[in-house]
């Protein structure tokens, strides 16, 4: 997956500075658009729903490495758009949000809790057992009520050739590197594509509001394409479970 998001953003990224006119900065949120799905918001509740636990892990390793990935590129980004700071000052700024992002703090105290065995006292472990369990559904509410009233603005001419790159592209590309770079269960190959198949993520949005540009722009990109994933992410549910999905397209 690492290979087919970074393939995807590479083809977002050079389309979005060729139709912004070499704008790094709005094409650093256009890249988003078009290669970072939501893995947090609605990942977890699809994948588990539809392919059962066994999902749990490949989508855990799909989350945390597209966050790491699209925090650290972006403010990159942003720094090699904004040129009024230093090299030296921009990767350092780069390298303290990355570090203390909450997504990527709560991904490595995971990684340790689950590296230890670390068990949480009864109660506790409990109560995390009902938030595990609440936040998928909550996630997906929040992104409802989220993208339901956010007004529909201005359409860039780029939005088309990105949402199509980020519900038919990016899935494809994924099918066609876990069948191919290696040796995958059939499992992690229909959870790798149902992940690249999903819309994208609202932290477009939010980056974008972040750094005060292409705000209007990826506010229309999350919207049209929660929207038209309905008939993309449904197609893709249908393949994984009428199990018509190509798992071994070379070998």
């Amino acid at each position: 997956m690492v290979v087919s998001t970074s393939f995807c953003a590479l083809l977002a990224l050079i389309l979005a500075l060729w139709l912004r006119r070499g704008n790094i900065g709005e094409a650093a949120i256009a890249t988003t658009v078009g290669a970072y799905a939501n893995v947090g918001y609605m990942g977890p509740g699809l994948t588990l729903a539809a392919l059962g636990q066994d999902a749990a892990t490949p989508a855990a390793l799909i989350f945390a490495c597209d966050s790491l990935f699209f925090f650290t590129l972006v403010p990159l980004l942003m720094g090699v758009h904004d040129r009024s700071e230093s090299v030296l000052h921009t990767l350092a700024g780069v390298l303290k949000r990355v570090v203390t992002h909450p997504f990527n703090v709560a991904t490595l105290l995971g990684i340790v809790s689950a590296a230890f065995e670390f068990r949480a006292p009864g109660a506790v472990e409990r109560m995390l057992d009902f938030l595990k369990n609440a936040a998928a559904p909550c996630a997906l509410f929040t992104l409802g009520v989220t993208v339901a009233l956010r007004p529909l603005g201005r359409v860039p001419r780029e939005l088309a050739p990105l949402l199509a790159l980020k519900l038919l592209v990016h899935p494809f590309i994924a099918l066609m590197a876990l069948t191919t770079l290696g040796v995958f269960s059939p499992t992690w190959v229909k959870t790798g594509v149902l992940m690249a198949s999903l819309p994208p993520a609202l932290n477009a949005f939010v980056l974008a509001r972040q750094y005060k540009v292409y705000v209007e722009e990826a506010s229309a990109a999350v919207l049209l394409g929660t929207v038209l994933s309905v008939v993309t992410v449904t197609g893709v549910l249908y393949l994984i479970q009428q199990n018509l999905l190509p798992l071994h397209m070379i070998r």
